[in-house]
């Protein structure tokens, strides 16, 4: 059974992460999560000089829970000590010390430069190959003993690609708080308004949306190839035809199948599914973007807007203004690949060989349903798929019941005292403060939500991304219920991640429960134009599925009519 005791995991404040994880998580990942996000987080710190070394991870009940770890500080110290402690430590700890002497000269450094030229020229092409070896193996054909072989390879690779996503992290942040902080000063305009210009005139470039843009082009060029994906009922069989052309359609089909179709795509775990598993879904999104009707008339409010921040910057600031503008968009496709690249693929090659270890032993009788293996450690996994041991089918029922059923709605979010606030940028040196404002305008643009308000007939929540849509709402909160998603559909969920990016030419808008102005939702959205309004609390609860939903942009309100 589930022990749903809520104690804190250890010394000082452990607060609910649900902004990405408003769900159970399953305990493979749990595993990952506690062990390799700390270590990635704190060599991306170390790097720029950070004083907050890393956030500690606890699952509890299957839901996670943080505390920050502040360079200098006693374990478990709870928040800000007062002002005097703070220089104290400052002037005479060494570690802290380093740190904020390498913050003095960071913007001048500009050390993410060197982290994007590292992930696009090496990171990436070598996660890209390891990937591709570990995806040709046939987990059909192989012996048991070869399954659990390689599935202890999938999770070396699957630890190592959490380190490494998260090792980039501050780097893909820090020049984006930069522009917050410094457009804030200068125009006086709402953060809402500031990311909008905060966007790649053409979208954020990454490598998966150049093969699934390169798909489209080539399907535009051949009528016979889009009426094949407009004959139903067979999705799957549709796709393997298209790639197994030997024209321009098949050889990008090809390509865009094997690079992106065992990444996750409607989550960050391992109980998430993968785009080949949805084969109608990805059919449907190609489609969608055949048809650009929409694109230039969603260009034109973008190009407002930015206009419209650039035009409130004094004229004795916007050569600087430009600049900030110009790193913040540096880092765009290093923010958005770290997950897709990393581990969506290393978690979606994780899946397909525990659903395999899954089917066999259902068909043994010794688990209920091939899906509860999910809910299995990894070392779990490696008893029942060797014979040595395991849990109970009925325990890991129960495990799968509870993770589908249980929501962040539904548990405290606080575990031990308040939090109490991090120190206040003007407590730090002159030449560390820029770094620290950065840093702290970053992390609350990704986690800060608004107070819960809610009408009647409406949800408030955060003006994610420009624009006002009319649609049908489809209300998602587990990975089933994408198939019903269809052309033009609000998507209303607790959260979207960059696995989402998928899927984003077939919506109309966006509504989240949770996420800030800097999360993957708002982010994505303002690159594709579509409205979007996040961090509502309540939009999953309160709007219905289907029915008839404004999404109003500009103002953060879905309203139904």
């Amino acid at each position: 059974m589930i022990d749903t005791q809520w104690a804190p995991p250890g010394k000082g404040s452990w607060q609910l992460e649900s902004a990405h994880f408003p769900t159970p998580i399953s305990p493979y990942h749990a595993e990952i999560l506690t062990e390799q996000f700390p270590r990635g987080f704190a060599a991306g710190t170390e790097r720029l000089g950070i004083l907050l070394s890393h956030f500690d991870h606890a699952v509890v009940n299957g839901f996670d829970y943080i505390t920050p770890r502040i360079v200098g500080a006693p374990e478990g110290a709870n928040g800000t000590p007062p002002y005097p402690v703070f220089k104290l430590i400052s002037l005479l700890h060494p570690a802290v010390r380093r740190r904020l002497k390498s913050q003095k000269t960071v913007f001048e450094r500009k050390p993410w430069r060197d982290d994007v030229a590292l992930w696009q020229q090496t990171i990436r092409p070598e996660s890209e190959r390891r990937h591709l070896d570990l995806q040709r193996f046939d987990v059909v054909s192989a012996s048991d003993d070869e399954l659990a072989e390689h599935l202890e390879a999938l999770h070396a690779n699957a630890s190592q690609q959490y380190y490494v996503h998260h090792r980039f992290t501050i780097s893909s942040l820090t020049p984006v708080g930069d522009y917050l902080v410094k457009a804030r000063e200068w125009t006086g305009l709402p953060d809402g308004v500031l990311m909008q210009a905060c966007r790649q005139p053409e979208g954020i470039a990454t490598v998966a949306r150049a093969q699934f843009e390169a798909v489209v082009e080539a399907l535009r060029a051949d009528r016979s190839a889009q009426e094949l994906l407009r004959t139903g009922p067979h999705a799957a069989e549709n796709l393997a035809q298209l790639a197994a052309r030997t024209d321009a359609v098949g050889e990008t089909m090809r390509v865009w199948l094997e690079m992106t179709g065992n990444r996750l795509m409607t989550g960050y775990d391992i109980v998430d599914l993968t785009a080949i598993e949805m084969p109608d879904l990805l059919i449907r999104t190609l489609l969608a973007a055949l048809d650009d009707s929409q694109i230039h008339a969603r260009e034109e409010t973008r190009a407002a807007l930015a206009a419209k921040v650039r035009a409130a910057v004094p004229t004795q600031h916007k050569a600087e203004y430009e600049a900030v503008l110009a790193e913040a968009l540096f880092v765009g496709s290093l923010r958005e690949e770290r997950a897709l690249v990393c581990d969506f693929w290393a978690y979606g090659l994780v899946r397909r060989a525990i659903l395999e270890a899954g089917r066999r032993l259902a068909d043994r009788d010794r688990i209920a349903e091939p899906t509860h293996l999910l809910d299995a450690s990894h070392s779990e996994i490696l008893e029942l798929v060797r014979g040595t041991g395991g849990p109970e089918a009925a325990e890991l029922k129960d495990r799968h019941a509870y993770r589908i059923t249980a929501t962040a709605d539904d548990v405290p979010k606080v575990l031990g005292p308040e939090p109490a606030p991090p120190p206040p940028p003007s407590w730090y040196p002159v030449g560390a403060r820029r770094m620290n404002a950065a840093i702290d305008a970053a992390v609350k643009a990704i986690f800060d939500e608004p107070v819960p308000r809610t009408e009647p007939k409406a949800v408030h929540g955060l003006p994610a991304a420009a624009g006002r849509y009319e649609g049908t709402a489809r209300v998602i909160l587990r990975p089933d219920d994408f198939g019903r998603i269809t052309r033009g559909d609000v998507l209303v969920a607790r959260m979207t991640t960059e696995a989402y990016n998928g899927i984003m030419p077939l919506l109309g808008a966006v509504v989240t429960d949770r996420g800030g102005l800097l999360s993957h939702t708002a982010t994505v959205a303002r690159e594709f134009g579509i409205p979007a309004v996040v961090g509502s609390s309540t939009a999953t609860r309160l709007i219905p599925d289907g029915a008839r939903v404004v999404v109003d942009g500009d103002r953060g309100v879905a309203t139904l009519t």
